[in-house]
């Protein structure tokens, strides 16, 4: 068996096979720390830390970078809102979501760049993009030209016509664009915003080429998987892909695009805009860290999430079943039985990452541990199964052990 996984690009499962054997260059989106954490964060960063502890558990050297947005015009507004420095705002904002994402036994990153800190980067790229014809300045803002990139809109698999109707939280300087879709690569700053020096004059980043810069400053000209939430696909994932391969010349920018769902919240897109958030803090009043990891992983990753009262309830039997035999575990899991369950359990999880239908697969050995029918072996590896998908009553590796790496730039 091997893991295949389903592309956003090209709407393709295949087989996954790493561009460096033996080495997996992940990406995923960060947060912007205006606020702090709510269930949609858990939900994605919870969902890659389950398949970065699968390709490990395989023998595989995973590269994680997830970046922090600290720079861009909502990390402006509220800095603006409340009189208060925008890295004072930053670090509160990070330091509770590091907190949050410590508890739900998520591995720290092998690097977490933070935006600001790749500024010269960033200008660099931008250069190479002009340089390439993709790019012009108007009046202290750079922009990215769509039309000088046949293969805008292949993300999202529509064509850029139909993306022109979309709702695009990009569209600025719409009388300085020469196309409606092309986007800022780098915009001249207003009065008493954060600017920094640059051939087109005093400014600052756009959005998507922040991410741009660091994955290829860290994890090198192409990855093997990019993940985020499905609501990123347009345009911040297709304005990556465009300017990613203008700028470094390399196709693909990314093999695998990885969109987790939405979490709605009785039946409505959780989000801060509607203010319905539910908070992770909040959650883990109630429950217990690996109870709600095991919420989060009963919904496959591309699948939306629907949260309702009593979600963390209904799962309470199974929580405490899976905890249960996990703890009856002795000796090694060895045998016929430990064999047909990790065959079994990879059957599962191997087919795009299916995590409830794996743990499907565990939980029917947890019910036969329990009942005393389990074979020889099983209970063990039923403990070293859960534990692949980042359980800490298994034992499974805690966040310290994911290391913040230097964000230099690794080959």
């Amino acid at each position: 068996m091997a893991l295949r996984l389903s592309s956003t690009l090209g709407r393709r499962v295949d087989a996954f096979v790493p561009l460096t054997p033996g080495v997996v260059r992940m990406y995923v989106c960060g947060i912007t720390p205006y606020d702090v954490t709510h269930l949609g964060h858990a939900f994605s960063y919870v969902q890659f830390d389950a398949l970065r502890r699968l390709l490990e558990w395989q023998g595989l050297e995973v590269r994680y970078v997830q970046n922090l947005t600290d720079i861009d015009d909502d990390m402006i507004m509220v800095s603006r809102r409340e009189g208060r420095p925008i890295p004072e705002i930053a670090a509160e904002n990070d330091a509770v979501f590091r907190e949050d994402l410590d508890r739900l036994n998520v591995l720290r990153p092998t690097a977490y760049p933070r935006a600001s800190e790749h500024i010269p980067r960033i200008i660099q790229m931008i250069d190479a993009i002009m340089a390439r014809g993709c790019a012009y300045a108007v009046d202290g803002d750079v922009f990215f030209e769509v039309a000088s990139f046949p293969a805008y809109g292949e993300l999202n698999g529509v064509s850029r016509e139909e993306l022109a109707k979309r709702e695009n939280p990009e569209s600025k300087r719409e009388h300085k664009k020469r196309g409606p879709l092309d986007f800022l690569l780098w915009q001249r700053t207003e009065p008493g915003e954060p600017s920094w020096d640059s051939p087109w004059g005093p400014g600052r980043p756009g959005w998507s080429i922040e991410c741009s810069a660091m994955s290829t400053e860290i994890l090198g000209d192409q990855i093997d998987i990019h993940g985020g939430g499905r609501d990123l696909t347009y345009p911040h994932h297709e304005n990556e892909i465009a300017q990613s391969e203008c700028a470094t010349g390399a196709r693909p920018f990314c093999r695998w695009w990885l969109h987790n769902g939405m979490v709605q919240l009785d039946g409505v897109k959780m989000s801060k805009s509607l203010g319905n958030l539910v908070l992770v803090r909040d959650l883990l009043r109630e429950a217990e860290p690996d109870h709600l990891r095991l919420y989060l992983l009963s919904t496959h990753y591309r699948a939306d999430a629907d949260y309702r009262s009593g979600a963390l309830r209904a799962l309470g039997e199974r929580y405490g079943r899976l905890k249960a035999a996990a703890a009856t575990a002795p000796g090694p899991g060895t045998g016929p039985g430990a064999e047909r369950l990790e065959r079994a359990f990879l059957a599962a999880v191997e087919e795009d990452f299916d995590a409830p239908a794996a743990l499907d697969v565990l939980d029917a050995a947890a019910a036969r541990v329990l009942a005393g029918t389990g074979e020889p072996g099983e209970a063990a590896k039923l403990r070293e199964l859960l534990a692949v998908l980042g359980f800490a009553f298994a034992g499974a590796a805690g966040p310290a052990t994911g290391h913040l790496a230097p964000t230099s730039r690794r080959e």
